[in-house]
């Protein structure tokens, strides 16, 4: 079964067999999206039969771009949002994000990308307050260390179905 949708990817897109700067170049791509991130492109990578290694390494390194872009947009826009704040009334998501913040701060709400995606919980913690320096540390520890897991896991995983 994972030979037949090898050979589907690499007649759908021939020149990815055999052509690492393109592998890479796609997972680079996939990792870059929201909520399909590292941990999508990882498996989806290992699955194709691409190296593991250098997967895992791009996976990271697309994730860190996209996530850390978010970061600074989302930064940006809440020092203009905070000079025109107007006392209203908390949304139920922000009160609830805030509640997550206050029970796990920035490392947990990092940590817990893989469940809410990385760019929610960068998010979260910059609604929160947080340092942008602070959230982008762990978000990137985040990053490395599911990517790494992931990268693992599924590596002995597909190990398992050959």
């Amino acid at each position: 079964m994972l030979q037949e949708l090898q050979e589907f990817y690499f007649n759908l897109l021939p020149a990815l067999e055999g052509n690492l700067f393109l592998q890479l170049v796609g997972i680079f791509v996939l990792s870059l999206i929201p909520f399909f991130e590292s941990y999508g492109a990882i498996p989806m990578g290992l699955v194709l039969g691409f190296p593991a290694i250098p997967i895992i390494l791009t996976a990271i390194g697309g994730n860190l771009v996209s996530v850390m872009a978010f970061i600074w947009v989302i930064n940006k826009l809440r020092a203009k949002v905070v000079k025109k704040k107007t006392d209203k009334e908390p949304s139920k998501r922000a009160i609830r994000a805030r509640r997550y913040f206050e029970k796990y701060g920035v490392p947990g709400v990092s940590l817990a990308g893989i469940l809410l995606g990385y760019h929610l919980s960068a998010g979260i913690a910059l609604a929160a307050g947080a340092n942008k320096s602070y959230v982008s540390l762990w978000i990137t520890i985040a990053i490395a260390l599911w990517s790494i897991v992931i990268g693992v896991l599924f590596g002995y995983g597909i190990g398992f179905l050959y």
